[in-house]
């Protein structure tokens, strides 16, 4: 089973209709399947959480859709990962010697010691964790189906 991290890029196109929106969908449907396998740390909750509170707030949604949709996410058994204080240090040491946000950084951080690729709909995410962790644009994911 392929395993990835997931960063609040593409969480936030699960419950939001964004680009890659579909992509995200295929994701999530085969995280449901059980052929794909994702986690993400605990930040997550508060980048997407954060989201749609913005959603909300332009209009996007209203507050007892992005309550519910919100509830779904949490609801989904994404798998946590845990960080240490070691791995805050070790997290800022690479947000620094790479030019990137902490927020950034703990995805992809996440993904190298997981060694699971990092799944993001983030250009510059992308252009951060080359060549320090696998990484995947979620425009380029493809349905286990659809790659067969």
């Amino acid at each position: 089973m392929r395993s990835l991290v997931i960063d609040a890029s593409v969480a936030t196109r699960f419950l939001l209709e964004e680009d890659y929106a579909e992509q995200a969908q295929d994701v999530l449907e085969e995280f449901i399947e059980g052929n794909l396998d994702l986690s993400a740390p605990r930040l997550i909750m508060a980048e997407v959480g954060n989201a749609m509170r913005t959603a909300v707030a332009r209009g996007i949604v209203g507050d007892v859709e992005a309550s519910g949709m919100y509830s779904k996410l949490l609801d989904l058994g994404l798998g946590r990962i845990e960080l240490t204080d070691e791995d805050h240090r070790r997290i800022l040491e690479l947000s620094i010697r790479r030019k990137m946000s902490f927020y950034d950084a703990v995805y992809v951080y996440c993904s190298k010691v997981n060694g699971a690729a990092l799944l993001t709909a983030d250009d510059s995410q992308v252009r951060c964790a080359e060549g320090e962790a696998e990484v995947v644009h979620l425009r380029d994911f493809r349905k286990r189906s659809a790659a067969s």
